[in-house]
């Protein structure tokens, strides 16, 4: 019976020993788990607040191009109604009483849409980014609307 009870806390003793171990083991892993996924974050973190940078400096980028191509074609097209303005004056001195009203009714149109291209460029100065897409695209139909009305 002594060999029983002896052996019986001998087990109990080496399972106690191995289970206190393993727990220790067990919190050891736990916690570089803990720590790796910690720094994995940190640097997932890190990863996308360059990311974010790169793509909002990758968009002011884009909208500065914008903005240059844009003065361009709005400088093109008041040189444009500036010349076709000329034209008119030239036209009316020459023309006839009622030919003259026309084309003097023709120059105001063309002077009204030379300032608003004018006065397009002045808001383009003071659009955010939010609003960019829409300003491009009200300013690029004036732009149209100027050139189509050239061609007459």
């Amino acid at each position: 019976m002594k060999k029983i009870t002896w052996m019986v806390a001998s087990m109990l003793t080496l399972g106690m020993l191995t289970f206190a171990s393993c727990s220790e083991k067990t919190k050891d892993s736990a916690n570089e788990t803990v720590a790796e996924a910690k720094n994995d974050m940190e640097e997932n973190v890190e990863e996308a607040k360059a990311d974010i940078k790169e793509a909002g400096n990758d968009f002011e980028a884009k909208i500065k191009e914008d903005k240059a191509s844009l003065k361009e074609d709005i400088d093109e097209a008041v040189a444009k109604l500036d010349k076709k303005i000329e034209e008119a004056d030239a036209k009316i001195e020459k023309a006839s009483d009622k030919e003259k009203a026309k084309w003097q009714e023709r120059k105001k149109e063309l002077n009204d849409e030379k300032e608003d291209l004018k006065a397009s460029w002045k808001e383009v100065q003071d659009e955010t980014a939010d609003k960019w897409d829409t300003f491009k695209a009200e300013t690029k139909e004036k732009i149209a609307k100027a050139k189509a009305d050239l061609k007459d």
